[in-house]
C-alpha cells in the first residue's frame, strides 16, 4: 500500500481566513491577561511590598 502525501500550501489554505484569525485572537488575549496580571502584580507591591507577597 504506497501514502499519499497531503499538500496544504494549496490555494485551498488560503481561502479559508478563520485559522488565522483565530490565532491573532488568541494571542491578542493572551498578551492581554499577561498584561493585566504584570499589573496588578505591581501595583500589589507597590501598596503591599513584597514580603506581603511572599509566604513565610
Amino acid at each position: 500500500m504506497k501514502l499519499e502525501s497531503i499538500s496544504i500550501t494549496g490555494n485551498n489554505s488560503t481561502q479559508s481566513g478563520v485559522g488565522k484569525s483565530f490565532l491573532i485572537i488568541s494571542i491578542s488575549l493572551t498578551i492581554l491577561l499577561n498584561l493585566s496580571v504584570a499589573i496588578w502584580f505591581f501595583i500589589y507591591l507597590q501598596q503591599n511590598g513584597l514580603d506581603k507577597f511572599l509566604i513565610k
